[in-house]
């Protein structure tokens, strides 16, 4: 896991039909943070996760390192901090995978809203993918529900 001390981090992570999300990373920002749900998942499993996302520095960056040992042997011994509401709430709003997720699922909740609101009665043609950007939306938002980010603070 990193932490970001200065400088700035692009986020990039592949997206059906060959698009791709980005995201820029500064100071204070943290990646691989899908390592805290692989050290907190019971039965415990040694196979380390992969990361859906390329990072690469966009300006000189001074980072700080968590290796996957000494994140597991955090989570161990303070396994009950991890309990802590407060805690599982900062970790999910800080999150670039709960970020991504919610913002495809705000998108398509508004765009559905827009459209209610000018048409008056949906169409069900168009509920179910009417607009090309709309339909790929939904199918990008479906593949996130689906898959949706797993911390293991439960």
């Amino acid at each position: 896991m990193v932490f970001i001390v200065c400088g700035r981090v692009s986020r990039s992570q592949g997206l059906v039909r060959g698009k791709v999300a980005t995201s820029i990373l500064a100071a204070g920002s943290f990646l691989g943070d899908e390592l805290i749900s692989w050290c907190l998942r019971r039965p415990f499993l040694d196979r380390l996760p992969s990361s859906s996302a390329t990072f690469t520095c966009t300006q000189s960056t001074e980072a700080f390192a968590l290796e996957a040992d000494d994140l597991r042997y955090i989570t161990d011994h303070f396994r009950y901090h991890f309990a802590n509401e407060s805690l599982k709430w900062t970790a999910r709003y800080y999150s670039s995978n709960w970020r991504m997720w919610a913002a495809v699922n705000i998108q398509l909740a508004w765009r559905r809203y827009v459209r209610r609101t000018k048409c008056g009665v949906v169409d069900p043609v168009s509920e179910n993918g009417g607009g090309d950007g709309d339909h790929r939306l939904r199918k990008y938002a479906a593949m996130f529900l689906s898959l949706r980010p797993h911390d293991h603070l439960e």
